[in-house]
């Protein structure tokens, strides 16, 4: 599998910088290859779908971003579960819309060839255009960015074609080899924001995965877990700028600190007995 560039973004007090991840092919270290492999299979699979970041067409496909209808379910869904925390959160969202200041939006437009920019949602939540355009986007979705940035960019430029694809910035931590802040896709499944950060480490149990909001949780690990196994995106589990997925770490049956007091004991009874044998 070929390596596959990523975009990692560090706080404001880091510089941000760009990485490599290496493929699953290599050698990877003592105890971790059994559990690397499986995720290697899925990722090989998800790239020949176009699911990762910097496909060919770096559209943004929009049966991966939630819409204004299935949110809008999805929060009558969570008062009758009695969940008025993510009730709350979903009807803020449609309210605010999914874009704050710093987020980052990749946009090519196509005439006579490919131009691309990265572009920077900027103070009051607009964003910069060509032709001099501004959009507002307040209360707008990201699976209501291709139609809105389109619908713009055409009134200025002649093109043939208009990929917009939105960036959110997570955290992805706890048991991962390289945990930090991403910028990723927000069409890319759960699992895939795993791998950015080098895949669960030997200790892991992804099973016991949740997700953070402003140090609360705000997904269960039964609502991960269930977001994993059906494959659902970022955008449909709901994460946000800021968000942070925290992979959870495999119980141990019994405490190290117990494990050791045991060891010392039975060393102490060995030492005994063969003092007075």
């Amino acid at each position: 599998m070929a390596d596959t560039f990523i975009h990692r973004v560090f706080p404001p007090q880091m510089k941000p910088t760009s990485f490599f991840i290496p493929s699953m092919d290599r050698k990877s270290p003592p105890g971790r290859k059994a559990r690397v492999i499986p995720f290697a299979i899925l990722v090989s699979a998800w790239i020949a779908v176009g699911a990762m970041p910097g496909n060919a067409s770096g559209q943004a496909s929009a049966g991966l971003l939630t819409s204004r209808d299935e949110l809008s379910a999805a929060a009558t869904q969570a008062d009758q579960s009695r969940n008025p925390m993510q009730a709350a959160a979903i009807r803020q969202r449609l309210r605010d819309g999914d874009f704050q200041v710093g987020d980052r939006i990749l946009l090519t437009v196509v005439s006579d060839a490919p131009h691309s920019d990265t572009l920077v949602v900027r103070e009051g939540r607009v964003l910069d255009l060509p032709g001099k355009a501004i959009l507002p986007l307040s209360g707008v979705l990201r699976s209501e960015l291709k139609d809105r940035v389109t619908a713009e960019v055409l009134k200025y430029v002649k093109a043939e074609e208009v990929n917009v694809t939105p960036l959110t910035r997570i955290a992805v931590l706890g048991e991962v080899v390289r945990p930090g802040y991403f910028a990723v896709r927000a069409d890319i499944p759960v699992t895939d924001a795993i791998m950015l950060a080098g895949g669960p480490t030997s200790a892991a149990d992804i099973d016991r995965t949740v997700v953070k909001r402003a140090s609360l949780e705000y997904r269960s690990a039964e609502e991960t877990r269930q977001a994993v196994a059906k494959g659902l995106t970022l955008d449909q589990l709901g994460l946000s700028a800021g968000d942070e997925l925290v992979v959870g770490r495999r119980r141990q049956l019994l405490n190290q600190s117990f494990v050791g007091a045991v060891g010392m004991v039975a060393s102490l009874a060995a030492l005994f007995f063969a003092a007075h044998r």
